[in-house]
């Protein structure tokens, strides 16, 4: 049955990623996500059903524009194929539970500040004010963590605060983002995102200096990390601080 559920999820999370997919194009640039329908952004043709299934209709057009041939971006199946492994990994943590489904609409609004913040590295409040909605509900069903969730809003919302006002080495985008990751996860597992995102964060700029001769000033969105950080953390923190106090 388990199995059955995960394909369920799986096909329900690629479908889900292709709307994810309208709101990373056309949010940044204030176009409607439910009005226009889907088009190609080279040729503005619009798609038929057919040629936005998700995944299989790239894989059938060799990644290619039916109508003008123009490549489309690798980024569209991999977004659906990214969702649809986390809605999997979603249920398979957490069960068929109303905090499953507040990690779902978590899950697709970090993806979506991801992507956005790669662009053009801002992250709009009216994701700060989702993440806000789903904490609230959560405390609603388990209002013992809201001492944990008040914490979590301060612990590593003010010291970024700090840093931005100091050395604008940070936006205020990330510091609103671990203010309401923060009140969602409680102060302990925001504490393992900010980990998260600091290594990962940290080995990319490595990256970056060694191999892509970029300077230490270099602009380089920090969400992202954040992101792959509170989304870890949401699911895994208990794991991984039982597997730390371990080597402790």
């Amino acid at each position: 049955m388990e199995l059955i559920y995960s394909c369920l999820f799986f096909i329900f999370g690629i479908i889900i990623g292709s709307f994810l997919n309208v709101c990373i194009y056309r949010i940044p640039r204030e176009e409607s996500i439910v009005i226009t329908g889907s088009h190609c952004p080279h040729c503005g043709h619009f798609l038929k059903p057919y040629d936005n299934i998700p995944l299989i209709s790239y894989l059938f057009l060799g990644g290619k524009c039916r109508h003008c041939k123009k490549p489309i971006s690798l980024r569209y199946p991999l977004v659906e194929l990214i969702t649809g492994l986390l809605f999997v990994a979603n249920y398979l943590q957490l069960g068929l539970t109303f905090h499953l489904l507040l990690n779902l609409i978590l899950t697709c609004t970090l993806i979506i500040i991801t992507f956005i913040d790669i662009d053009t590295l801002i992250i709009n409040d009216r994701f700060h004010v989702i993440i806000s909605a789903l904490a609230i509900m959560k405390l609603v069903t388990s209002p013992d963590l809201l001492q944990s969730s008040l914490i979590g809003a301060f612990i590593i919302s003010i010291p970024f605060l700090l840093i931005a006002g100091l050395t604008g080495g940070l936006g205020g985008g990330d510091v609103k983002l671990m203010a309401v990751a923060g009140l969602y996860l409680g102060w302990q597992n925001v504490l393992v995102s900010f980990f998260i995102a600091s290594i990962t964060g940290g080995l990319y700029a490595i990256y970056l200096i060694l191999f892509k001769k970029q300077g230490r000033k270099a602009e380089m969105p920090f969400g992202p990390f954040l992101c792959l950080g509170i989304l870890i953390a949401s699911l895994y923190a208990t794991e991984l601080i039982n597997w730390y106090m371990g080597l402790m």
